[in-house]
């Protein structure tokens, strides 16, 4: 191989098709679309940068969720040209990158602190909720034998295992006796 025949983290056309499951004719489509022109290193090979092909990545799922290449948005906030300098791929963005020095504050949304709040809730909870769903689901057989015992417990406890004849010979006696106090 030639030396610096092709810089160092790239990614060759034939690889990026492979991982993607796409054909050169898709291929050929998203660099269209996406305006990305593959460079050649020394031995006329065509190369994609890690950036470009992030993009096509980006840009494929986008195809996978929506079916079409319309109204796909670049993801990326900063990509490199031609010249190897940083240049901003969205130009909206601009003006929001940056906060004032004199006011750090003045681009924070006022109402930041109530949505970490929120966020901080929903964290908090969540242990509470999937407790609850893994009790909801659980059977008696899912207890540890300690808790096994507790259940066995709280059930006698609501459900006392009665003597019939015990119980008959007490409403008997009760009967008589009312029946004796209303005879005399």
């Amino acid at each position: 191989m030639t030396q610096n025949s092709a810089p160092t983290n790239i990614i060759r056309p034939d690889e990026l098709m492979s991982e993607l499951g796409i054909k050169k004719d898709a291929y050929y489509k998203d660099l269209s679309h996406l305006d990305i022109k593959p460079e050649k290193d020394s031995e006329g090979k065509a190369y994609l940068t890690i950036e470009q092909a992030t993009e096509i990545r980006a840009l494929r799922n986008h195809v996978k969720i929506t079916g079409s290449r319309k109204n796909y948005q670049s993801s990326s906030i900063v990509k490199v040209d031609d010249s190897n300098e940083l240049v901003s791929n969205n130009t909206e963005a601009e003006d929001d990158i940056y906060v004032n020095a004199e006011e750090p504050t003045a681009k924070i949304e006022s109402n930041i602190v109530r949505e970490a709040q929120e966020l901080a809730a929903r964290g908090m909870a969540m242990n509470d909720l999937i407790k609850i769903q893994l009790a909801s689901q659980m059977n008696f057989d899912d207890l540890s034998p300690d808790l096994q015992e507790k259940v066995n417990i709280a059930r006698e406890v609501a459900n006392p295992k009665f003597q019939p004849a015990e119980i008959a010979q007490q409403l008997l006696a009760q009967h008589r006796s009312q029946r004796a106090q209303v005879e005399a």
